[in-house]
């Protein structure tokens, strides 16, 4: 068992990522990069996987051994379509949090988290920069 995710396990993550919001019945698109990558438009969400390969934890139900890496998510928006910046990069980072706290069942690849109020980092404004509002959390994930 590799001790550091796979390039595969990235893949079903990063497709695993929404990047279509509903957002006060207005449907918003966002890139998805990682975070070495470079920003072409917004909003955009950046991931970046850190911290891979901290000592393995059981699943007690199912007996398997995972690997802990924290996955940094940072949305970035302007203003658009009549919806300040610091609202889409709000509310997209909420729909995304909803949606990774249904990975308690493990991704294909084996990537999951195990409790969603544990694992999911506050969401936290980290301020804007020339109308970029940025806005972060992580995510603790788990591996096999």
């Amino acid at each position: 068992m590799p001790r550091i995710i796979s390039e595969t396990q990235k893949k079903e993550l990063f497709k695993a990522f929404p990047s279509q919001f509903t957002i006060n019945k207005t449907t918003v698109s966002a890139s998805k990069i990682w975070s070495n990558q470079i920003v072409t438009s917004y909003p955009t969400i950046t991931l970046n996987v850190s911290q891979d390969g901290i000592p393995e934890i059981s699943d007690v139900v199912d007996g398997v051994l995972y690997y802990k890496a924290t996955l940094t998510v940072h949305v970035l928006a302007k203003t658009m379509q009549g919806i300040a910046g610091a609202i889409l990069a709000e509310a997209m980072c909420n729909e995304i949090v909803e949606e990774v706290a249904n990975w308690t069942e493990p991704l294909t690849g084996d990537v999951r988290i195990f409790d969603r109020d544990e694992d999911i980092k506050s969401v936290q404004s980290l301020g804007q920069e020339n109308g970029v509002f940025d806005y972060a959390f992580s995510i603790r994930i788990y591996h096999s």
